[in-house]
C-alpha cells in the first residue's frame, strides 16, 4: 500500500480516484433523475475521464454530447417513418448508420452518432416510442459527460498543469543531454545518440499530449500563453540538434569546430537551466565569426552545417526560453 501511495504513483492514484468518484456520482445522479439506463451515464463518465489521460477532456465531452444529440435526432426521425417488420428495421439501421458514418468521416464529433441512431431505431418499437428513447439517451450521455468534466476539474485540478510543467522541464533536460553528446563528436557515442534522439521524440510526444490536457477556465487565473507554441519550439530545437549533428559528427570535424563548439555549449547550459526551472539570458544574435558566410567562403560543408544549426539554435532556443517565461515554468 505504501508503494501505491508514493509520489512515483501519484498520477495513477489521482486517475483512480477521479474514475471511482466520477462513476459513482454519475450512477447516483442518473438514478435520481430516473433515467431508464443509468449505465450509459456511467460509461460516458468513464470515457470522458479516460480522455484526460490522452487528449483534451473538454473536446471529448463536447464531441460525445454533439454526436449523441445528432444520432438521437436522426434515429428518432428514421424510426417514425420506417416500414414495419424486420426488413424495415434492418433497412432503417443500415441507411441511417451509413449516412452518419459517411458524414462523420473527418468529423470526430460524429463518431458516436451512428451508435446512438442504431439504439434509438432498434429500441424505438417499445411502448415509449423513439422520441422518448432519443430524449433519454441524450440525457444519459449529457449527465455522464458533465459528471466526467466536473470530476476532472474538481478533483486535483492542478494536476494537469503540474504534469505539463514536469514534462517541459524533462524535455529540456533530454535536449541538453543529447546536444552535449552530439558536441563530443565521439564515434563511440553514435548508438547512444540515436537512442537519445528517439527518447527526446517520445518525450516531446508526451509534452504535446500534456499541453492538450490543461484546461484553462475563464477568470483572472486563466493562462493566455499558448502551450502548443512551447511544444513547437521544442520540436524546432530538436531539428537544430539534428543539423548540428551533421557538422559535429562528420569525420575529422572536431579540429575545425572549436569556436562553434564553444557557442553550442552555451545552448547546452541554457537547456540545463530550463530543465531545473531557472531563467536564462538570451543566446542573442550569432557572432559574425560563426556566421554561414565564413563557412561558405571556404566551401566547408562541416562548418556550413554547424553555422546553420547554430543560427537556428540561437533563434529557437531564445523563443523556447520566452515560452517558458510566459507559462511561468521558470
Amino acid at each position: 500500500m505504501a508503494r501505491l501511495l508514493s509520489p512515483r504513483h501519484a498520477s495513477e492514484v489521482r486517475a483512480a480516484l477521479q474514475m471511482a468518484v466520477g462513476a459513482t456520482v454519475s450512477l447516483y445522479l442518473a438514478t435520481f433523475l430516473q433515467l431508464p439506463h443509468p449505465y450509459w451515464s456511467v460509461i460516458s463518465t468513464i470515457v470522458v475521464i479516460q480522455a484526460s489521460i490522452g487528449g483534451g477532456v473538454l473536446t471529448v465531452a463536447r464531441d460525445r454530447a454533439l454526436g449523441t444529440v445528432t444520432g438521437a435526432f436522426v434515429g428518432a426521425a428514421v424510426a417514425f417513418v420506417r416500414p414495419a417488420g424486420m426488413e424495415g428495421l434492418a433497412g432503417a439501421i443500415a441507411v441511417s448508420t451509413a449516412a452518419l458514418a459517411f458524414l462523420g468521416a473527418g468529423r470526430p464529433w460524429l463518431k458516436i452518432a451512428p451508435v446512438t441512431a442504431a439504439i434509438v431505431i432498434a429500441g424505438g418499437s417499445g411502448v415509449d416510442g423513439p422520441a422518448s428513447l432519443a430524449l433519454d439517451r441524450v440525457m444519459e450521455i449529457l449527465v455522464g459527460s458533465g459528471v466526467g468534466v466536473v470530476s476532472i476539474l474538481a478533483l486535483f485540478p492542478r494536476h494537469a498543469r503540474q504534469h505539463f510543467r514536469l514534462q517541459a522541464r524533462d524535455a529540456a533536460g533530454e535536449a541538453a543531454a543529447l546536444l552535449a553528446l552530439v558536441l563530443k563528436a565521439d564515434d563511440r557515442d553514435r548508438v547512444e545518440i540515436r537512442k537519445r534522439h528517439a527518447d527526446l521524440k517520445r518525450r516531446l510526444d508526451k509534452l504535446d499530449t500534456a499541453a492538450k490536457n490543461v484546461i484553462d477556465l475563464p477568470g483572472p487565473q486563466r493562462e493566455t500563453a499558448d502551450r502548443a507554441a512551447l511544444a513547437r519550439a521544442f520540436w524546432r530545437v530538436r531539428s537544430d540538434i539534428v543539423i548540428l549533428g551533421r557538422g559535429f559528427q562528420a569525420d575529422g570535424a572536431s579540429g575545425r569546430l572549436g569556436p562553434w563548439s564553444r557557442d553550442a555549449n552555451r545552448a547546452v547550459e541554457r537547456l540545463e537551466a530550463l530543465s531545473v526551472g531557472k531563467a536564462t539570458d538570451p543566446m542573442g544574435p550569432l557572432d559574425a565569426t560563426l556566421a554561414l558566410s565564413v563557412a561558405v567562403e571556404g566551401d566547408d560543408m562541416v562548418l556550413g552545417a554547424a553555422a546553420i544549426g547554430l543560427a537556428h539554435m540561437h533563434r529557437d532556443l531564445d523563443d523556447l526560453a520566452e515560452r517558458f517565461k510566459d507559462l511561468r515554468l521558470v
